[in-house]
C-alpha cells in the first residue's frame, strides 16, 4: 500500500492505517508499538529498549499525528513499557489546542512555585509513598501481560478450543472443544462396541482433523489487528523477527523445527535425532515412554528462550505451557498403552481351525479376562499350554477356541454330537460335524474344554487337553477388519 493511500485511510480514523504509519516512524529505531483508539484517545504503547528514547519518541508521534490532522484523534497519550510490559514512563498531549500534559512514572523534578509578590518559595516536596502509590494505582491496569496469538495457537495445539478461551472467545472455544469431544467419544466408541462400525470411527478421522488444523487457525484470527501488526513488524524489523511463540509451536510440531527457526541448526539436528533414537527404544522398552514427551518439553522452553530477551514476555505462559505439553503427551501415551493393557486387545486369525465364524487374516478385539470366568460358547483367546507345544513345536503362542466345556462338567463326544452332563449340545456355528469320538470325561476344576469350529481342521483340547484358566487372556467378541467382515462374535 503506498504512503499517500495510507495516509488518506489514516484520515478517516482507520486504526490499521494509524498504527502502520506510526510502526514505520519508530520501527528503525528498534521500537515497537501496540495503538487503540477509544472516543477520541488515542493510546500507543510503545515497547522501548532504554528510557532514553522517550523524547525522540513522543516528538516523532507528535509530528506525524500533527501532519495528519486526523479528526478522530482528540488526545494522545503514549506508554512506553519495559521487557516486561510495565509502564516505564508515561506522556499524555492534545491535539487540538497544543497543550501537553506530563504525566510521568519516571523520576520527577522539583519545581519551585512564585509567590504573588514575586519571591520564590521552597522547594515543593513531594510525598514520595503517595506519589508511588498513585503511580501503582496508574500502572496496574497497563502492567497486565497483552495476549499473544501464537500462544493462542500453541494453546489450540494441545487440545481444540484453548486458544479461543485465552483470547477471549469463550462460548466458541467451549464449542470447539464440545464438538471435538463429541467427535472423539464416537470414534472410540464405534471402535470398541461390539455393534459399533470400524468404518464410522475412521471415517470420523477427516472431520476430527480438520476441526482441529481450522482451530489453530483460528485461535490466531482470535487477535486480528494485532496479527496484523505484528505481521508488518516481522516483515519490517530484522532485529524482531523470531517470535518465540513461533519458535515454540514449531517446537510442539517436532522438537527441533523451533531451533531451525532460530538458526541454531546444531541443537535443532540433535532433537531429532534424540526423538528418532528415544522412540525406537520405547516401542521395545515401556521404561523409555516418558522420554519423548521429556524431549517435546524440553525443546519447547528452550527454543522459548533462545530467542532475543528484547522479544521475551514473562516465565510464566512458558512454563504453564511446558507442564501441559507432558500432561497431553504422556496421556496420549499411556492412556491407549492402559487401556490396552487392562482392557482390551487386539489380534490376527492366522488359520481357518475356527471357519466359519473367522477366517484367515480377521481382526478382532478381545476383552481382557480380569478374573472374570468365560462362559459356555465363549471365544475365549489363551496362552497355548506346554504340553500342546511339545506336540506341534511350530504352533503359535496364542490361539483362539470356543469354550465347549466348563470346569466339573462330564463331557463326551459321539456321531459328531457332543454331550455335556448327557445333554446334547445344540451346535450352529460349526463347519460340520466332528469325525471323532471322545470317551466320557470330566473337565477339571479351573481348566476348560475347548475346540474349534472346525472341527475336523483344528487343533485344539481334544488333541492336547485342557486350557488352565490362567492360561485365558480374554474374549474375543468383535471383528474390526477387513471392512466386509465387520461385526460382533456370537
Amino acid at each position: 500500500m503506498t504512503p499517500a493511500k495510507l495516509e488518506a485511510q489514516a484520515k478517516q480514523g482507520d486504526l490499521r492505517a494509524i498504527a502502520t504509519l506510526i510502526d514505520d516512524c519508530l520501527t528503525p529505531h528498534g521500537m515497537r508499538v501496540q495503538v487503540r483508539l477509544h472516543q477520541g484517545l488515542l493510546s500507543v504503547s510503545v515497547h522501548a529498549p532504554t528510557p532514553k528514547h522517550r523524547q525522540w519518541c513522543v516528538s516523532a508521534i507528535r509530528e506525524l499525528l500533527i501532519k495528519l490532522r486526523i479528526p478522530a484523534v482528540a488526545r494522545v497519550r503514549i506508554l512506553g513499557k519495559n521487557r516486561d510490559r510495565s509502564v516505564i514512563w508515561n506522556e499524555e498531549f492534545a491535539l487540538g489546542n497544543g497543550s501537553h500534559v506530563r504525566n510521568g512514572a519516571t523520576r520527577r523534578r522539583r519545581r519551585r512555585n512564585s509567590h504573588p509578590n514575586g519571591t520564590l518559595s521552597a522547594p515543593t516536596t513531594l510525598n514520595r509513598r503517595s506519589a508511588s502509590t498513585g503511580a501503582k494505582k496508574r500502572r496496574s491496569p497497563k502492567t497486565k501481560l497483552q495476549k499473544d496469538p501464537w500462544l493462542a495457537v500453541n494453546l489450540s495445539v494441545l487440545f481444540p478450543g484453548l486458544g479461543q478461551i485465552y483470547g477471549g472467545k469463550f462460548f466458541r472455544g467451549l464449542g470447539i472443544i464440545l464438538i471435538e469431544a463429541v467427535l472423539i467419544t464416537v470414534a472410540v466408541v464405534s471402535f470398541f462396541s461390539p455393534e459399533g462400525n470400524t468404518l464410522t470411527s475412521l471415517g470420523l478421522v477427516l472431520p476430527i482433523l480438520g476441526i482441529y488444523l481450522v482451530n489453530i487457525i483460528d485461535a490466531h484470527r482470535c487477535f486480528k489487528t494485532l496479527s496484523f501488526l505484528r505481521l508488518e513488524r516481522v516483515l519490517k524489523n530484522k532485529r524482531n523477527k523470531n517470535n518465540p511463540w513461533v519458535a515454540v509451536f514449531l517446537s510442539q510440531l517436532l522438537p527441533g523445527l523451533g531451533h531451525f527457526y532460530l538458526k541454531n541448526f546444531g541443537l535443532g539436528a540433535v532433537l531429532m535425532i534424540s526423538l528418532v533414537f528415544a522412540s525406537n527404544i520405547a516401542r521395545l522398552h515401556p521404561g523409555w515412554l516418558l522420554v519423548p514427551p521429556l524431549l517435546y518439553a524440553i525443546a519447547c522452553y528452550h527454543a522459548y528462550f533462545s530467542c532475543p530477551r528484547s522479544a521475551l514476555h514473562s516465565q510464566d505462559p512458558i512454563v504453564m505451557i511446558v507442564i501441559l505439553i507432558i500432561a497431553f503427551k504422556l496421556s496420549g501415551i499411556f492412556i491407549p498403552a492402559w487401556v490396552e493393557h487392562d482392557f482390551v486387545q487386539r489380534f490376527t486369525i492366522p488359520s481357518d481351525s475356527m471357519v466359519p465364524t473367522l477366517r484367515s487374516g480377521d481382526q478382532i478385539i478381545a476383552l481382557k479376562a480380569r478374573g472374570r470366568p468365560p462362559q459356555k460358547g465363549d471365544l475365549i483367546v489363551f496362552r497355548l499350554p506346554e504340553f500342546a507345544k511339545t506336540l506341534d513345536p511350530n504352533a503359535g503362542d496364542l490361539f483362539i477356541k470356543r469354550t465347549i466345556g466348563m470346569p466339573l462338567d462330564v463331557l463326551r463326544l459321539k456321531d459328531g454330537i457332543i454331550y455335556i452332563n448327557n445333554e446334547p449340545l445344540s451346535e450352529d456355528y460349526v463347519a460340520g460335524p466332528a469325525q471323532y469320538n471322545l470317551d466320557p470325561q470330566i473337565v477339571p476344576a479351573d481348566s476348560y474344554f475347548v475346540l474349534g469350529d472346525n472341527r475336523n481342521d483344528s487343533f485344539d483340547s481334544h488333541v492336547w487337553g485342557y486350557v488352565p484358566r490362567n492360561h485365558i487372556i480374554g474374549k474375543a467378541y468383535k471383528i474390526y477388519w477387513p471392512p466386509e467382515r465387520i461385526g460382533p462374535l456370537r
